[in-house]
Protein backbone atom coordinates (compact mmCIF):
# COMPACT_ATOMS: atom_id res chain seq x y z
CA UNK A 1 0.00 0.00 0.00
CA UNK A 2 1.40 3.17 -0.94
CA UNK A 3 2.05 6.62 1.27
CA UNK A 4 -1.28 8.31 -0.92
CA UNK A 5 -3.65 5.80 -0.40
CA UNK A 6 -2.44 5.38 3.36
CA UNK A 7 -3.46 8.86 4.02
CA UNK A 8 -6.04 8.83 1.97
CA UNK A 9 -7.73 6.15 4.55
CA UNK A 10 -7.02 7.97 7.56
CA UNK A 11 -7.94 11.20 6.29
CA UNK A 12 -11.55 9.54 5.42
CA UNK A 13 -10.98 7.46 8.95
CA UNK A 14 -10.66 11.31 10.87
CA UNK A 15 -14.26 12.57 8.89
CA UNK A 16 -16.26 9.43 10.11
CA UNK A 17 -14.68 9.92 13.70
CA UNK A 18 -15.56 14.09 13.65
CA UNK A 19 -18.84 13.12 12.33
CA UNK A 20 -19.69 10.87 15.09
CA UNK A 21 -18.41 13.01 17.43
CA UNK A 22 -20.26 15.87 16.55
CA UNK A 23 -23.72 13.67 15.86
CA UNK A 24 -23.08 12.19 19.90
CA UNK A 25 -22.44 15.33 21.18
CA UNK A 26 -23.88 15.74 25.08
CA UNK A 27 -25.71 19.66 25.98
CA UNK A 28 -23.53 21.65 28.40
CA UNK A 29 -24.77 24.70 29.30
CA UNK A 30 -22.09 26.56 27.16
CA UNK A 31 -23.08 24.40 24.12
CA UNK A 32 -23.99 27.35 21.71
CA UNK A 33 -27.27 28.49 21.37
CA UNK A 34 -28.15 26.22 23.74
CA UNK A 35 -31.36 27.17 25.95
CA UNK A 36 -31.17 27.60 29.46
CA UNK A 37 -34.39 26.19 32.28
CA UNK A 38 -34.57 26.01 35.80
CA UNK A 39 -35.60 22.75 36.02
CA UNK A 40 -39.73 22.63 36.80
CA UNK A 41 -39.90 25.65 33.85
CA UNK A 42 -42.01 25.09 30.55
CA UNK A 43 -40.45 25.21 27.61
CA UNK A 44 -43.32 27.15 25.64
CA UNK A 45 -42.95 27.51 21.67
CA UNK A 46 -44.69 30.38 19.43
CA UNK A 47 -47.56 29.92 17.66
CA UNK A 48 -47.03 27.83 14.29
CA UNK A 49 -47.71 29.43 11.20
CA UNK A 50 -51.25 29.36 9.84
CA UNK A 51 -52.09 25.97 8.89
CA UNK A 52 -49.45 24.49 10.25
CA UNK A 53 -48.40 22.67 13.04
CA UNK A 54 -45.04 21.92 14.72
CA UNK A 55 -43.70 18.43 15.09
CA UNK A 56 -41.63 17.56 18.01
CA UNK A 57 -38.74 15.06 19.00
CA UNK A 58 -36.00 14.73 21.21
CA UNK A 59 -32.74 13.16 21.76
CA UNK A 60 -30.49 12.88 24.74
CA UNK A 61 -27.64 13.27 22.17
CA UNK A 62 -26.86 15.79 19.03
CA UNK A 63 -28.46 13.30 16.05
CA UNK A 64 -29.84 13.62 12.56
CA UNK A 65 -32.56 10.91 13.28
CA UNK A 66 -33.95 12.05 16.11
CA UNK A 67 -36.88 9.49 17.21
CA UNK A 68 -38.74 9.81 20.25
CA UNK A 69 -41.69 12.00 19.69
CA UNK A 70 -42.93 14.80 22.42
CA UNK A 71 -46.78 15.71 22.71
CA UNK A 72 -47.18 19.48 23.12
CA UNK A 73 -49.60 20.63 26.09
CA UNK A 74 -50.88 24.04 25.16
CA UNK A 75 -48.25 25.05 22.58
CA UNK A 76 -45.60 23.56 25.43
CA UNK A 77 -42.91 20.99 26.73
CA UNK A 78 -44.55 20.55 30.16
CA UNK A 79 -41.86 20.93 33.19
CA UNK A 80 -42.29 17.19 33.89
CA UNK A 81 -41.39 16.32 30.21
CA UNK A 82 -38.53 18.76 29.89
CA UNK A 83 -34.69 17.36 29.95
CA UNK A 84 -31.63 18.23 29.23
CA UNK A 85 -30.77 17.30 25.61
CA UNK A 86 -31.32 17.94 22.12
CA UNK A 87 -35.15 18.99 20.65
CA UNK A 88 -35.93 19.35 16.91
CA UNK A 89 -38.69 21.01 15.13
CA UNK A 90 -40.41 20.92 12.36
CA UNK A 91 -43.57 22.17 10.76
CA UNK A 92 -45.96 20.23 8.82
CA UNK A 93 -49.38 21.50 6.71
CA UNK A 94 -52.38 20.67 8.15
CA UNK A 95 -54.02 20.26 4.55
CA UNK A 96 -53.28 16.35 3.85
CA UNK A 97 -50.42 14.79 1.85
CA UNK A 98 -48.61 17.49 3.21
CA UNK A 99 -44.67 17.44 3.67
CA UNK A 100 -43.13 17.47 6.85
CA UNK A 101 -39.87 20.65 6.61
CA UNK A 102 -36.50 20.53 7.77
CA UNK A 103 -35.66 20.04 10.98
CA UNK A 104 -34.44 22.85 13.53
CA UNK A 105 -32.49 21.99 16.26
CA UNK A 106 -32.97 23.32 19.87
CA UNK A 107 -30.20 22.31 22.34
CA UNK A 108 -31.40 22.79 26.27
CA UNK A 109 -29.85 22.66 29.20
CA UNK A 110 -32.34 21.73 32.36
CA UNK A 111 -30.31 23.42 35.54
CA UNK A 112 -30.83 21.40 38.94
CA UNK A 113 -31.72 23.04 41.88
CA UNK A 114 -28.64 24.27 44.35
CA UNK A 115 -28.54 23.19 47.40
CA UNK A 116 -28.19 26.57 49.35
CA UNK A 117 -28.29 26.41 53.34
CA UNK A 118 -25.85 28.61 56.12
CA UNK A 119 -25.41 28.34 59.79
CA UNK A 120 -27.05 30.57 62.36
CA UNK A 121 -24.58 31.79 64.37
CA UNK A 122 -26.44 34.65 67.57
CA UNK A 123 -24.19 36.94 68.35
CA UNK A 124 -23.31 39.92 71.22
CA UNK A 125 -23.57 42.86 69.77
CA UNK A 126 -20.05 44.03 70.38
CA UNK A 127 -18.52 40.54 68.58
CA UNK A 128 -20.60 39.39 65.76
CA UNK A 129 -19.63 35.95 64.28
CA UNK A 130 -19.43 35.01 60.85
CA UNK A 131 -22.55 33.34 59.15
CA UNK A 132 -21.33 30.49 57.34
CA UNK A 133 -22.99 29.51 53.76
CA UNK A 134 -23.29 26.10 52.60
CA UNK A 135 -23.60 25.42 48.75
CA UNK A 136 -23.40 22.63 45.99
CA UNK A 137 -24.51 22.18 42.95
CA UNK A 138 -25.59 18.51 41.74
CA UNK A 139 -24.28 19.42 38.55
CA UNK A 140 -20.66 18.74 37.79
CA UNK A 141 -21.01 21.29 34.87
CA UNK A 142 -21.82 24.11 36.68
CA UNK A 143 -20.17 24.83 39.64
CA UNK A 144 -19.68 28.65 39.40
CA UNK A 145 -21.97 30.56 41.67
CA UNK A 146 -22.95 34.07 42.36
CA UNK A 147 -24.14 35.03 46.20
CA UNK A 148 -26.02 37.82 47.48
CA UNK A 149 -27.33 38.13 51.36
CA UNK A 150 -30.23 40.17 52.66
CA UNK A 151 -32.16 41.22 55.22
CA UNK A 152 -36.20 39.81 55.25
CA UNK A 153 -38.82 41.80 56.84
CA UNK A 154 -42.13 40.31 57.92
CA UNK A 155 -44.07 40.23 54.51
CA UNK A 156 -41.06 38.90 52.86
CA UNK A 157 -39.67 41.81 51.68
CA UNK A 158 -35.76 41.25 50.90
CA UNK A 159 -33.50 44.28 51.04
CA UNK A 160 -30.18 43.53 49.70
CA UNK A 161 -27.02 43.81 52.16
CA UNK A 162 -24.80 46.45 50.25
CA UNK A 163 -21.30 44.78 49.23
CA UNK A 164 -21.94 41.12 50.42
CA UNK A 165 -21.13 38.97 47.74
CA UNK A 166 -19.47 35.83 48.98
CA UNK A 167 -20.83 32.87 50.49
CA UNK A 168 -19.97 33.61 53.84
CA UNK A 169 -21.07 37.02 55.95
CA UNK A 170 -19.65 38.28 58.84
CA UNK A 171 -22.01 41.79 60.00
CA UNK A 172 -20.25 45.02 60.73
CA UNK A 173 -20.40 45.90 64.05
CA UNK A 174 -22.23 48.03 65.37
CA UNK A 175 -25.56 45.74 64.55
CA UNK A 176 -29.12 46.05 65.49
CA UNK A 177 -30.27 44.52 68.53
CA UNK A 178 -32.95 42.09 67.90
CA UNK A 179 -34.22 39.32 66.05
CA UNK A 180 -33.76 39.29 62.42
CA UNK A 181 -34.44 36.74 59.44
CA UNK A 182 -31.61 36.83 56.80
CA UNK A 183 -31.15 34.83 53.81
CA UNK A 184 -28.38 34.04 51.70
CA UNK A 185 -29.49 33.77 47.39
CA UNK A 186 -27.38 31.66 45.41
CA UNK A 187 -27.62 31.15 41.65
CA UNK A 188 -25.71 29.96 38.58
CA UNK A 189 -23.17 32.07 37.40
CA UNK A 190 -22.88 30.87 33.36
CA UNK A 191 -21.88 33.44 30.36
CA UNK A 192 -21.45 36.53 33.17
CA UNK A 193 -24.94 36.08 34.09
CA UNK A 194 -26.68 34.43 37.32
CA UNK A 195 -29.52 32.16 36.49
CA UNK A 196 -31.81 29.66 38.85
CA UNK A 197 -31.40 31.51 42.70
CA UNK A 198 -32.53 29.27 45.55
CA UNK A 199 -32.17 30.72 49.11
CA UNK A 200 -31.48 30.12 52.42
CA UNK A 201 -33.42 31.96 55.67
CA UNK A 202 -32.68 31.34 58.98
CA UNK A 203 -33.32 34.09 62.18
CA UNK A 204 -30.30 35.67 63.75
CA UNK A 205 -30.63 37.20 67.16
CA UNK A 206 -28.29 39.91 68.19
CA UNK A 207 -28.03 40.79 71.99
CA UNK A 208 -27.05 43.47 73.44
CA UNK A 209 -23.76 44.04 75.50
CA UNK A 210 -24.54 43.87 78.99
CA UNK A 211 -25.25 46.71 81.52
CA UNK A 212 -22.24 47.51 83.94
CA UNK A 213 -22.42 45.56 86.80
CA UNK A 214 -22.65 47.48 89.99
CA UNK A 215 -20.80 46.01 93.22
CA UNK A 216 -21.38 47.87 96.46
CA UNK A 217 -18.00 49.19 98.59
CA UNK A 218 -17.86 46.51 101.46
CA UNK A 219 -19.40 43.22 99.93
CA UNK A 220 -15.61 42.55 98.57
CA UNK A 221 -14.18 39.84 100.71
CA UNK A 222 -10.66 39.38 101.31
CA UNK A 223 -9.99 43.21 101.60
CA UNK A 224 -7.91 44.66 103.48
CA UNK A 225 -9.71 46.15 106.76
CA UNK A 226 -8.50 48.86 108.81
CA UNK A 227 -6.24 48.49 112.32
CA UNK A 228 -5.65 50.90 115.49
CA UNK A 229 -1.95 51.89 116.17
Amino acid sequence: MNNSTTKTIFAVIFVIICACTKVSAQVLPTTIGVSLFCQGSDLTLPNAPTGEEWIVKYSATQTTTPSTGITLVSGKIAAADLNTGYYYLSSKSTTAGACESELQEIPVYVLKPLLVDFTPANFCLESPLAQIGNVSSPDANTQAFAYQWYTVDGANVETAIPGITTKDYTPTAPATVGTKKHRLKVGYVIGGKNYCAQVADHDITVTPKPTKPTIVPGTLTGTATAVTF
